[in-house]
C-alpha cells in the first residue's frame, strides 16, 4: 500500500514538468587518477538545512527531474551556446563567480543504452586530456550512475564534480565551486546522488 502512494505522488510531481523546466520545493591537490568503485567511496553525511535542495525538472528532449540548490542560484538564458535540454545556473548573488551548475540530457543511440562503462571512459579521458586534475573517479553500475571529481589546474581553489546517469538517455550535471564551500558542496551533491533523477513521463 505504502509503496502505491509513493508511485502516485511522484507521479503527480513527475507530470507537473514543463518545457523550460519547472522548479519545485522539496519536501595542496592528488593528481591522483585510480579509478574506484561505488563501495569503496566512503559515506557523506547528507545533513543539509531544510529546502537546501530543490527539484528541477526539464521536459525538453528528455524529461528529467534532480534535486539542485535553487536558491543561491538563477539559470543563465545568454549563453547563445544553450541548446535544448541544457540548462546553466549562475550564483545569484555573484554570477561571475566561477561557481556554477549545468544540467543536460543526451539522447542515447540504442546500442549504447546502458554501457556505462562506455561513457565514463570517454568522459574521464576527455578531462585528462583536457588539462584538468582528477581526484576520484568511479561507477556505481547499479545505479547506472559515474562520478568524476577533480579540480582546475589554473584555479586550484576552484573543484568540480561531474555526474552522469546512463539511462534510457544520459543525464549529465556538472558542479563547480570553491573549495572554501567544499564541506555543503559533499553533502549536497551526496543528497543528489541518494535521490538519482527521475524521468516525467515522455
Amino acid at each position: 500500500m505504502f509503496i502505491r502512494i509513493a508511485i502516485i505522488i511522484s507521479s503527480i510531481i513527475l507530470l507537473s514538468c514543463n518545457q523550460t523546466g519547472k522548479y519545485y520545493p522539496p519536501g595542496g591537490k592528488d593528481s591522483a587518477k585510480a579509478d574506484s568503485i561505488a563501495s569503496a567511496v566512503q559515506p557523506v553525511e547528507t545533513s543539509l538545512p531544510a529546502n537546501d535542495l530543490q527539484l528541477f525538472c526539464n521536459n525538453e528532449i528528455t524529461p528529467y527531474c534532480v534535486l539542485l540548490p535553487l536558491h543561491e542560484f538563477k539559470e543563465d538564458y545568454t549563453d547563445s551556446l544553450l541548446v535544448k535540454a541544457k540548462h546553466r545556473f549562475l550564483l545569484t548573488q555573484d554570477p561571475k563567480s566561477f561557481t556554477s551548475i549545468e544540467v543536460q540530457a543526451f539522447s542515447i543511440d540504442k546500442k549504447n543504452n546502458y554501457n556505462t562503462q562506455l561513457f565514463y571512459k570517454r568522459d574521464k579521458n576527455d578531462i585528462e586530456e583536457g588539462g584538468l586534475g582528477i581526484d576520484t573517479a568511479y561507477i556505481d553500475e547499479e545505479n547506472h550512475l559515474y562520478v568524476i571529481k577533480g579540480y582546475l589546474p589554473n584555479y586550484m581553489n576552484m573543484k568540480f564534480v561531474q555526474l552522469n546517469w546512463i539511462l534510457e538517455d544520459r543525464i549529465a550535471v556538472y558542479f563547480n565551486y570553491d573549495e572554501k564551500d567544499e564541506t555543503i558542496w559533499k553533502k549536497r551533491i551526496a543528497s543528489i546522488i541518494k535521490r538519482g533523477v527521475a524521468y516525467a513521463d515522455k
